[in-house]
């Protein structure tokens, strides 16, 4: 009964925000007979529910589905051809999970280039607003959680960790054949432009220690996983011609067909990618028992391999990113104000209504308005009557009438006054609640229903089971009751390591070299090869290590010879070079790299609370005048940007990191916590040739 309950919550909970007419109060759920049974079907989807089977095709998504990102853009035309989502409850271990998406292809464009829908824009605003009051209550909530985040962490270790590790163990997953674009005939209305994600697929697979794809049929001590990212790109396409008033089915065609299907293939002439298509191979390795092992394995075992990754920006690319982060702020403002603009907009009369009545309207009448005795007086009743309503509802004793009431009371509110009255409202029905008799069934009813729940019903799962379904769980998975706490861990014990690779990334910057040239060519061309990243962290003593690693750092000029190929960097002009002397360590030559950075937090020796070291190889530097002013003809605007928006987050983000920082370091001071450097930086130089040109 819970688990039928719990599987339809969240297929509502991560579908119901983006998905176009979906309604799973009608759909029924039986898991442990393996059966699903569907009471619900509309015309342009339906569902495959058989044998533990959740089947979705041809979905399409809602205007509003990327509200959370908060951008002034609307998708019109978003299509998931197929969702199918299989969870073997009663035969976990020898049955695989699986998640399949095959086919999400959509279409966003900026929201003033659609016509205006008063109701549609009222719907998105109350949508938007109660997400807004979710996310502050949920953020209230954990900083309430953290009084007791020892109990917390302490079941979480136990049935829930075991409970996501045995659903891990035969998860499957696949993803292909994906496109996101986005497309703008407003901030250029003479030079439109797209830019855009596709991606071939995703797989994620169980394996055996050879890595080959398998299914494990019994309770294995260690589980190998493996996951492949085949052809992901970004790409900028400049000067395109609008797809925006092609039929639907003609978009979802044309996106299909632009989708690179390896790393080698461009999908199409015209698509100029900013991220050429790369790919990534992963290795998971997860030890399901560590203690049983006597702690030799690390719980995660992660290896990141990203391959080859080629970044490319020409001249036309940049400066459409400039242009459309300096149109944000007049998207964000032009929206505002869209709703009181007429639909001929030709004479200036229509101008001066049109900005009378916007100002009138935002700005004058408000201030008006909020100082009138009916108006308050009416305010204040909205709130008595929506804090009443509330209270019914956590309480458990709302009426059909009063959710509609509160519905319409929660779009005359704003979001502090939601908040505020929300808040008391909680404090007025646990005071009555506390008062009330508590009967099990009673208990389990406020659990189920999703608003007047406290805490989420996924972290509560197992305090609602019933003795007979928690030992049917706990047969399924496995699951004795171990302690799995981290605190009884050997103080040298890495629970997770992971090491992300990255064996080449060029760097290259495009643009016309002569005036009469067609096409952009390469005048400057940087490549890192051997970059590593590595991980680890011990529990039991709260400890974590940081590396990074950067083998060698070299930039290409412009070619002296433009004839030939520019792959070849035999006639290009070495900006940069690196100087890397081997050094020795224990009589032993080692191989040093560029950088090398290691950060530790708690080392193991207990000398010092935070350990930072940095080493240092030198670099050649040779100045080539040609090359550097092209490079500066190419960050040139042709207009002066404000970039207010961009300022202002790298204010923000620049301020936060300083207080951080303040806050580290008083932290530090009062705790008397000692910071072991040890920073060796050789020495780079400059070549400055007389003429601009080094021979």
């Amino acid at each position: 009964m819970v688990f039928e309950k719990f599987v339809v919550h969240l297929l509502d909970k991560y579908l119901s925000d983006y998905i176009e007419n979906l309604d799973y109060k009608k759909l029924k759920v039986d898991i442990w007979s393996g059966m699903y049974y569907l009471i619900y079907y509309k015309q342009n989807f339906f569902y495959e529910l058989f044998l533990g089977n959740v089947m979705l095709e041809n979905l399409y998504l809602k205007p509003n589905a990327l509200a959370d990102l908060n951008l002034p853009v609307t998708i019109t035309i978003g299509y998931l051809k197929k969702l199918r989502l299989q969870i073997p409850w009663k035969n976990l271990y020898t049955h695989p999970t699986k998640l399949t998406i095959d086919g999400l292809y959509v279409h966003v464009i900026p929201k003033i280039e659609v016509e205006y829908n008063a109701k549609q824009d009222e719907k998105e605003q109350y949508e938007a607003k109660m997400k807004e009051v979710e996310k502050i209550e949920n953020l209230r909530k954990e900083k309430e959680a953290l009084k007791n985040i020892k109990k917390i962490e302490k079941d979480n270790d136990t049935f829930g960790a075991r409970m996501k590790l045995q659903i891990i163990q035969n998860l499957e997953l696949s993803i292909q054949n994906i496109h996101i674009v986005y497309e703008d005939k407003t901030t250029k209305p003479n030079h439109p432009f797209a830019f855009g994600i596709t991606l071939n697929y995703i797989t994620f697979q169980t394996t055996n220690k050879e890595w080959i794809p398998t299914i494990i049929k019994e309770n294995s001590p260690t589980i190998y996983k493996i996951g492949e990212l085949n052809a992901l790109s970004i790409y900028w396409n400049t000067n395109i011609e609008s797809n925006s008033n092609l039929p639907r089915n003609a978009i979802i065609k044309n996106l299909q067909t632009k989708i690179a299907v390896d790393n080698n293939d461009q999908a199409s002439k015209d698509m100029a990618y900013i991220f050429q298509p790369f790919n990534v191979k992963t290795k998971l390795i997860i030890t399901m028992k560590p203690r049983q092992q006597n702690f030799e394995r690390s719980m995660f075992y992660i290896t990141i391999d990203l391959g080859h990754i080629s970044l490319t920006l020409n001249r036309a690319q940049y400066l459409d990113i400039l242009d459309l982060l300096e149109f944000q702020d007049h998207f964000t403002a032009k929206l505002k104000y869209i709703k009181y603009r007429p639909k001929k907009f030709d004479k200036t009369i229509q101008k001066w209504i049109f900005a009378y009545n916007a100002i009138v309207e935002e700005k004058i009448k408000p201030r008006l308005e909020c100082y009138k005795w009916e108006n308050i007086k009416k305010h204040l009743e909205r709130c008595r009557e929506y804090r009443y309503i509330y209270v019914q509802e956590l309480t458990g004793k709302i009426t059909n009438e009063q959710k509609q009431l509160a519905e319409e009371l929660e779009k005359r509110l704003d979001v502090f006054n939601l908040t505020y009255i929300r808040q008391h409202a909680q404090l007025e029905a646990r005071k009555k609640k506390q008062q009330e008799p508590k009967t099990l069934l009673k208990n389990f009813s406020n659990w189920w229903k999703k608003k007047s729940s406290q805490t989420d019903p996924e972290l509560d799962l197992e305090k609602v089971l019933s003795a007979e379904e928690k030992k049917k769980l706990y047969e399924t998975i496995g699951y004795e009751g171990e302690d799995t706490s981290t605190l009884t861990y050997p103080k040298d014990y890495v629970d997770i390591d992971l090491s992300i690779r990255l064996t080449m990334l060029n760097l290259n910057i495009r643009s016309k070299i002569n005036e009469n040239d067609q096409e952009f060519r390469l005048i400057s061309h940087a490549a890192l090869p051997d970059t590593q990243i590595i991980f680890k962290r011990r529990p039991a003593t709260s400890s974590a290590l940081f590396l990074a690693s950067l083998g060698s750092f070299d930039v290409f000029g412009i070619a002296t010879d433009l004839k030939q190929s520019e792959s070849s960097n035999n006639s290009h002009p070495v900006l940069i070079h690196s100087i890397i002397q081997p050094r020795s360590s224990n009589n032993q030559l080692e191989n040093p790299k560029l950088l090398e950075v290691e950060f530790e937090i708690n080392p193991l020796d207990r000398d010092s609370g935070y350990r930072m070291k940095v080493i240092s190889q030198s670099l050649e530097i040779k100045y080539h005048a040609p090359t550097i002013n092209k490079i500066m003809e190419f960050f040139e605007q042709d207009t002066r940007y404000n970039l207010r928006r961009v300022k202002q987050v790298a204010y923000i983000t620049y301020t936060d990191i300083k207080h951080q920082s303040i806050l580290f370091m008083k932290y530090n001071i009062e705790k008397t916590r000692v910071l072991d450097i040890h920073i060796d930086i050789q020495s780079s130089y400059l070549l400055l040739p007389e003429n601009g040109v080094y021979y």
